[in-house]
């Protein structure tokens, strides 16, 4: 296995891991549902990246049909803007409400540490839409843009 690839293993994995941890943090710490809401979606959405990695180094991918990778690129891509305008949205808000990132401002719901998830997910999901296009074109027979 290629350096390249286990750092990209060992990222996702890290990923996954600081997602359930944060997620569990704001629940029992802070009751902020949104905030862990979001943090357990990035842990799935790390998951995805290193299903992605992993399918690639074992050549699953090689297996998978057009309309999967496509799907894929698609689905991640759009949940990648939604993402980015969730975040934009939660840094606006709490801009507006004046909410704090002190001790007591985390209490309950802050839409500051919830801008940070939404931020994490938009990052997983767009390595994952970029990924498997670019994994996509290393395999035969398919090239994404011939779709698009």
């Amino acid at each position: 296995m290629q350096t390249g690839m286990k750092v990209r293993l060992i990222l996702a994995g890290i990923g996954i891991f600081c997602g359930i941890l944060a997620g569990t943090c704001f629940w029992i710490m802070y009751g902020n549902v949104s905030a862990t809401t979001l943090a357990y979606f990035s842990s799935v959405c790390a998951a995805f990246a290193f299903y992605t990695h992993w399918a690639y180094h074992k050549q699953w991918m090689l297996q998978w049909s057009s309309g999967k990778i496509k799907a894929s690129i698609i689905i991640n891509t759009i949940l990648c803007v939604l993402a980015l305008c969730g975040m934009i949205a939660s840094l606006v808000i709490a801009g507006v409400k004046g909410q704090t990132i002190d001790h007591e401002g985390l209490q309950g719901e802050n839409l500051w540490i919830t801008a940070v998830w939404f931020w994490m997910t938009f990052k997983w999901t767009m390595m994952s839409a970029i990924y498997t296009r670019k994994y996509a074109r290393n395999t035969d027979g398919y090239t994404v843009e011939q779709d698009f």
